[in-house]
């Protein structure tokens, strides 16, 4: 979920995709799949669109679309709206880069290639809540130049519940597959990651007070965790039988500043809490705050 850059691949239209983030996972506790754990892939299981049905990938062009470099994992929240990390789409300096620099592959568990440029939605605005000034409002709504039909995916509803340490959560994403490769998985991957109301959460990000603010703590002693790459992606829990949106992935650190590694164990990381933001963002799509939220049956 780490927001550090590694080495830029470039997606050429004539040529194969590859990343700018990447990110690592876990095996999960969800009992529905029974799929095996595929080594190759830090502590992760691949997934799919049947899980996963609202999952994005966004892609950044600085060349009219020539080239496109993979920047973050997004989830479709309406059927002209994604959902993403704000820092995914600002310069460094906090100032928002042009819409027309992003485009978005949705409804795929497969990491795009060139071939799948010309089925990319493009952006034309984007919203954000304050995150030039806070950065704990990391997050931001991408509108899409078309909709995107219920043959292709369906929209994730939000979490509106309290999050608890006892809450069963999973992050998802395209990631390295070891934690010194600049490689992204090829395939989406999902992983269990705990909720954590730890002292510690505070002490290295003020901007936390618990999670029932704008950002969610998980403390990663296992070596179950998200990773570069995987900002802007969805951390979830189910309800109703269906993954909801609790969180967007943001940043997270090693809290051993002696240590390079920024995922995996003894690591730290944040979520944006989605339903800090439900009604901006039901405001920002002009629809009602009920149908974005999933409520208990």
């Amino acid at each position: 979920m780490h927001a550090a850059p590694i080495s830029t691949f470039l997606l050429a239209l004539s040529g194969m995709v590859s990343a700018k983030y990447g990110f690592s996972y876990s095996e999960d506790d969800f009992r529905d799949s029974g799929m095996r754990m595929y080594t190759k892939v830090i502590n992760g299981k691949i997934t799919g669109t049947n899980y996963y049905p609202f999952i994005s990938q966004l892609f950044r062009t600085d060349d009219g679309g020539s080239n496109f470099s993979f920047e973050c994992t997004g989830s479709l929240i309406g059927s002209q709206y994604v959902v993403t990390a704000a820092h995914c789409v600002h310069y460094s300096d906090r100032t928002i880069m042009p819409a027309k620099a992003f485009g978005l592959m949705i409804g795929s568990a497969e990491l795009a290639t060139a071939d799948d440029v010309q089925d990319f939605y493009n952006v034309t605005d984007i919203y954000v809540d304050g995150y030039r000034t806070e950065s704990a409002n990391d997050i931001a709504i991408l509108k899409l130049d078309r909709e995107v039909l219920p043959t292709v995916a369906t929209p994730v509803k939000i979490y509106p519940y309290q999050v608890t340490s006892s809450l069963p959560v999973e992050v998802a994403g395209f990631g390295i597959t070891k934690l010194d490769s600049t490689d992204l998985s090829q395939e989406l991957m999902r992983a269990l990651v705990s909720v954590s109301n730890s002292t510690q959460c505070e002490d290295f990000n003020s901007s936390w007070d618990n999670n029932s603010g704008p950002l969610i703590c998980s403390i990663n002693e296992n070596g179950n965790d998200s990773c570069k790459g995987d900002s802007g992606g969805p951390l979830v829990a189910k309800l109703n039988g269906e993954r909801t949106l609790v969180g967007i992935t943001s940043w997270g650190v090693n809290m051993d500043f002696t240590n390079p590694s920024q995922c995996g164990n003894n690591t730290i990381s944040y979520y944006v809490r989605a339903a800090n933001f439900a009604k901006w963002a039901a405001s920002t799509m002009g629809v009602d705050y009920t149908t974005v939220i999933q409520l208990k049956d």
